[in-house]
């Protein structure tokens, strides 16, 4: 007989306890669930029993929902094939439950669980109910709050850098317990499918390996499987199927043990390659599991990619440590990246849809890492489809941030048992570039000045200082390399030398800036490290996300410094640095919401554009890789928030985006300004300058580009551009491939005053088309001056080529910074995507125009605010 999987429907839901939480008699009676699968806030907010979390202030009044034991139901039929056929196994299974759960079939006790990362099999054949009778199906979930107090009660209180200590003692996604981009929201209920299965044999198990030859010209795919309940010697036939649907390589393997393995050679393959490299190619590998007669019992499928990954740790040339750079079949590449929190606090209302267009989003923005930040979930298969299908390499963070976390023999039996299953799960997908231990925990115990013996790589590491190690150093290395030999595994993040956040030694969380120090973001370059897996600084959302969040509030609370607007902002003093770093670099206005939104937003887009030119520089070639990746905190949020994220909660991005788009562009261009008046004393008045400049430009991709390198210069104080003769004004250059390229410093700067504010304007164009753009302005710009009458022009055109429309931006100053928006009013379509641009968050120069290419205006208008003395004019 087939495999076959039947759905369970018929689910109801109720509160188990309801000893003091409000409403409770509407939670006493079973109700339909509105959606499966379900958590219980879902439910809850359906029929309108608690308000929207993701408005005002809602999240501080459904915080009881978590001391409240909840219990799903569901009645089913008995499927006929369990009954009349005595081969045929019948197997409940949940793919996840959330979190500490006793499931009951017709009164029988069948599973209980503790952790929401690990998938549970039950086989019930022997307690079903004869065909025409229900089966009942009963789960309970207890409060998580009281069994993660009881069990700090019975192990003791952890030390925790974020949020609740409790959470370290439970198996649960950390960021529920709230963190410094989100509120707390400890859902309950089976998160992800639940349903019967039937089969006489099944499939399980798959693991595909390839290996190419040097020159890619042929590849070897390797597939391992297991086989369940093999009542007959049987075969398996297996395919390789190309993304074209054309079958490349099969062949047909006996089967008389419960395991079985295959090697196809696949000429000429098309391999998988990161975005900007080259086409993410996918294949798949098709098995069918047959009977002696040749009847299918199963079948399975599983994508996989052609392509090799390692993690390459060599001795620089001038510089002191190792490299720490992604190699991809045989080339080395800058990581450019985004860490990633879950998409949502309610797990099952993220789609597949919805991870697609994150993921193309991504791709957009010229992306090529997404790192999967550990205090989350292990994202499902959704999400890595995405990512293979984009381009996107894939750095997984097992479920660990920021923690202490036990060592007792329970937890780690029960962490041992999650690294197995999501490894294994997670293994094939080509975009899979790197398993790590976890997030900060390594430094946290260098900020609690544990002292440890940081050489100790192999233990034993109990009862001595940090004994977390043997989580990260002892039991997940050996689960990586057995089920995953094929990935690089990294005990932490950050982690590698003599202290976690060695900068010569492994990834750095730079958080000199914003955190620490609160070091100036034009600081970024001096702060580098080898690889950068952790850097950001706040912005507001765009103004629908922030209409929607306020879309109940008081006129009087829609100012920068009101109660609401904290409680979407959750970085601990983030409201107090927001604005030391505006004052700083900007003229703003404290009693405008709108002024201080753009103000931050302008802020945020900078600080980005400091980090990514500095980093990007220091990739130069073989023995010069000072750094070879960095990767932004954060890509995306949780709910609608002021964060670190430059996409929003409802994949909006924020100004930042296009600044980081041009940056990660293929070819990318950058000036350095020396002396910066940012290091003046500031004891004494600011003073007249000459600037020297020094120009550099990145070339992401494969092959050199010969292109043309055209400066101009421009004096802010008198208003007139300056003529830069011969080379200083245009010359042919060459971009290396894959690598940093100097192109010298301006040396013509007698056409300056001492009074002189220059902006120099620095582009690349091939055959004509610009590639790569920057202006550099004399900052701070709080000490700028426009003119009175300083304005732009707008004009909306028919499109060109993939947009819909063009803008046509012009003005007779120079702009800092204009950010064109389309016209709504209040939260209007705020479920739609934001207009999607080829270019915005842009400078202008007098006597030019910029056309920014957009789709998705929809006949809208639109408006455009940027910098402008103390004020943002629109």
């Amino acid at each position: 007989m087939a495999q076959k999987q039947h759905n369970l429907t018929a689910w109801s839901w109720r509160a188990g306890t309801t000893n003091g939480i409000p409403q409770a008699d509407p939670l006493k009676s079973w109700t339909p669930v509105t959606a499966f699968p379900s958590v219980i806030q879902m439910e809850l907010l359906a029929h309108k029993l608690i308000p929207d979390p993701n408005i005002g202030e809602n999240e501080r009044q459904i915080q009881w929902v978590s001391d409240v034991d909840w219990e799903y139901s569901a009645t089913f039929s008995s499927p006929p094939e369990a009954a009349s056929d005595e081969d045929v196994e019948c197997d409940l299974v949940f793919e996840g439950l959330d979190t500490i759960a006793t499931v009951t079939l017709n009164g029988t006790e069948i599973l209980k669980s503790d952790n929401m990362f690990i998938p549970a099999r039950v086989g019930v054949k022997g307690l079903l109910r004869p065909l025409g009778e229900d089966n009942e199906l009963h789960i309970t979930f207890e409060s998580i709050t009281k069994v993660a107090r009881g069990l700090e009660e019975k192990f003791g209180a952890r030390t925790s850098m974020m949020r609740d200590k409790k959470r370290m003692h439970v198996r649960k996604a950390q960021y529920q317990w709230g963190w410094d981009w989100g509120p707390i929201v400890l859902t309950a209920g089976p998160y992800l499918p639940v349903y019967l299965e039937t089969y006489t044999s099944r499939l399980q198990n798959v693991h595909v390996r390839t290996t190419q030859t040097d020159d890619h010209s042929s590849a070897q795919v390797t597939i391992h499987f297991d086989v369940v309940n093999l009542k007959h010697d049987s075969s398996t036939k297996i395919s390789i199927i190309d993304s074209t649907s054309a079958e490349v390589a099969s062949t047909i393997v006996n089967i008389s043990d419960t395991k079985g393995t295959a090697t196809l050679e696949v000429p000429s393959p098309k391999l998988w390659w990161p975005n900007g490299q080259g086409s993410p190619h996918v294949y798949t590998a098709s098995l069918t599991l047959l009977s002696p007669s040749s009847t299918p019992y199963d079948m399975s499928s599983t994508r996989f990619g052609i392509r090799t990954i390692e993690l390459i740790q060599r001795p620089l040339a001038n510089a002191p440590g190792t490299t720490f750079i992604f190699r991809v079949n045989g080339r080395d590449i800058f990581c450019q990246g985004g860490n990633w929190i879950p998409a949502d606090n309610l797990l099952p209302t993220i789609t597949k849809k919805r991870y697609q267009d994150w993921m193309e989003l991504a791709r957009f923005n010229h992306l090529n890492m997404i790192r999967v930040w550990g205090g989350g979930i292990y994202e499902n298969e959704d999400f890595f489809d995405a990512c293979d299908d984009n381009g996107l390499l894939v750095w997984v963070d097992y479920a660990f941030a920021c923690g202490d976390y036990p060592t007792h023999d329970a937890f780690i039996e029960n962490v041992r048992a999650e690294a197995e299953v999501q490894t294994a799960r997670m293994r094939n997908h080509p975009s899979l570039a790197l398993l790590c231990g976890g997030n900060e925990d390594f430094m946290l115990a260098d900020f609690d000045k544990v002292e440890y013996d940081h050489s100790d790589l192999t233990g034993p590491f109990d009862d001595k200082p940090f004994p977390q190690r043997k989580i990260y150093l002892s039991l997940l290395p050996p689960i990586a390399a057995r089920l995953c030999p094929d990935v690089p595994y990294w005990a932490n993040s950050p982690y590698g030398g003599p202290i976690a956040n060695d900068p010569t030694i492994g990834d750095v969380h730079a958080w000199s800036v914003w955190h620490q120090e609160q070091l100036p973001y034009q600081s970024y370059q001096s702060i580098s490290g080898r690889f950068v897996s952790e850097f950001g600084m706040h912005g507001f959302p765009v103004t629908r996300t922030i209409s929607y969040f306020t879309q109940d509030a008081n006129p009087s609370e829609l100012h920068p410094q009101s109660r609401l607007i904290d409680c979407h902002n959750k970085g601990h003093g983030a409201h107090t640095r927001i604005a030391r770093y505006l004052a700083e670099n900007f003229r703003f206005d404290m009693s405008s919401l709108d002024n201080f939104v753009y103000s931050s937003q302008l802020m945020q887009s900078e600080a980005y554009g400091y980090a990514l030119r500095g980093w990007k520089r220091l990739f130069n070639g073989e023995g010069d890789e000072r750094c070879a990746g960095a990767v932004i905190w954060q890509l995306n949020d949780v709910y609608p928030v002021t964060s670190w994220s430059y996409v929003d909660y409802f994949l909006q991005p924020k100004p930042a985006f296009y600044t980081i788009r041009r940056e990660f562009a293929p070819v990318s261009i950058g000036v350095e300004r020396t002396p910066d008046t940012r290091w003046v004393d500031e004891d004494k008045p600011p003073v007249s300058y000459i600037p020297s400049f020094e120009v550099f430009a990145h070339n992401t991709g494969v092959q050199d580009v010969e292109c043309e390198l055209i400066l101009q210069a421009y004096d802010f104080a008198s208003g007139r551009y300056t003529e830069l003769a011969g080379e200083d004004g245009k010359r042919a250059v060459t971009l290396k491939a894959g690598r940093n390229t100097e192109l010298g410093a301006l040396k013509s700067q007698c056409a300056w005053r001492e009074d002189s504010l220059v902006i120099l304007e620095a582009r690349i164009l091939s055959e004509g088309k610009e590639l790569a753009r920057f202006v550099d302005w004399p900052e701070p710009y709080r000490y700028l001056y426009w003119p009175a009458s300083t304005s732009i022009s707008l004009t909306v055109v028919e499109g060109e080529g993939e947009w819909e429309n063009v803008v046509v931006a012009s003005s007779d100053q120079p702009i800092k910074g204009l950010w064109v928006e389309a016209v709504y009013n209040g939260t209007e379509g705020v479920g739609d995507p934001e207009p999607l641009w080829e270019d915005n968050m842009v400078d202008l120069m007098p006597g030019q125009e910029r056309r920014m290419g957009v789709r998705g205006l929809k006949g809208r208008g639109v408006h455009g605010r940027f910098l402008a003395d103390w004020e943002v004019k629109t």
